[in-house]
């Protein structure tokens, strides 16, 4: 995706899940069927990026690595069915490169990395080749593995990406000067590929093994993302740390019920109006219906200077 300019609205790519465990969806759009269903209800409800994945990277002990065939199994079937009717964008989640040229063969546009291109060597090449599109991802999980909010992640990547000296020294940076230091030297893998600066996003890595606190400062300093020169690619719905507010403050959360499962939703939204309202350029979403309310309100207040100096009517 191109940098976007001042006059563009935040697009908003909505969430697939092909895993059996997902923990956003149970599971329920494993089979193809129920994926290409869903596919049509997200970009009916506004979504112009799907992005599919077949390996869960949720925290807890339950995460178990899924072989490169068998995410191939998953996520292909679903890309070629929903290309075959449909011209949407579509992005495919996985670290592992094998995954990502036989998904970009099949159709895919965008390569979303959560290791941020470092942990798989051949990621870079395996883009750059392609001449794909990829979002780059701050992972604090694999710059930080001894964090107590690191600890409970599963391993990503193959091999060890940085050294002992690296890892020691990005134990001692403050959040913001650590996902610096892990952007330029993903930055440099890519540049060092050929992967063109324009076909870049970058993703903060919301909710890996990040604090409470941490979380809150990279989102209110999302104008410190934006000066690198590269468009965000923003994932915030349903993670951890947004759940935690809503239960600090007396809300229902409980998946379980009708009211816990919404509010889930809604206080993303306003993660994600927020992020519109800065400029952000791809919000990654669950329930795109209510993010995309967001993005409009927030959208029409940024734009401002572009909106129509309508006379409004009274409504009932």
């Amino acid at each position: 995706m191109e940098k976007r300019d001042n006059h563009t609205k935040t697009a908003i790519c909505g969430i697939i899940n092909v895993t059996p465990d997902s923990f956003s969806d149970g599971g329920k759009f494993f089979a193809v069927e129920e994926a290409l269903k869903q596919a049509r209800k997200l970009i009916a409800e506004g979504a112009t990026i799907l992005d599919i994945g077949g390996e869960s990277t949720r925290p807890g002990s339950s995460y178990s690595y899924v072989e490169i065939e068998e995410e191939i199994q998953r996520v292909v079937p679903v890309i070629q069915a929903i290309r075959q009717e449909s011209d949407v964008l579509i992005s495919v989640d996985t670290w592992k490169s094998q995954v990502a040229e036989v998904a970009l063969k099949a159709g895919a546009h965008i390569v979303n990395d959560i290791t941020g291109l470092m942990g798989d060597e051949k990621m870079a090449e395996v883009v750059a080749k392609a001449g794909a599109q990829v979002v780059i991802m701050f992972n604090p999980v694999m710059a930080r593995p001894q964090h107590p909010s690191s600890l409970i992640f599963p391993h990503f990547g193959f091999g060890e990406p940085f050294t002992k000296e690296d890892l020691d020294e990005f134990e001692k940076l403050p959040v913001e000067e650590l996902r610096t230091a892990f952007f330029d030297r993903a930055l440099r893998r890519a540049e060092k590929a050929g992967i063109s600066k324009d076909k870049i996003m970058l993703d903060l890595g919301i909710g890996f093994g990040l604090t409470k606190k941490e979380n809150l400062i990279l989102l209110r300093d999302l104008d410190k993302l934006h000066e690198m020169g590269y468009p965000i690619f923003l994932g915030v719905s349903r993670k951890r740390f947004v759940i935690n507010i809503l239960e600090e403050n007396g809300f229902e959360v409980n998946p379980e019920t009708e009211e816990g499962f919404r509010n889930r939703d809604t206080a993303s939204s306003h993660v994600t109006s927020i992020a519109a309202r800065q400029g952000v350029e791809v919000v990654r979403v669950h329930d795109v219906a209510s993010h995309k309310m967001a993005v409009e309100i927030a959208s029409a207040i940024r734009l401002a200077d572009d909106a129509e100096n309508l006379n409004l009517k009274q409504y009932k």
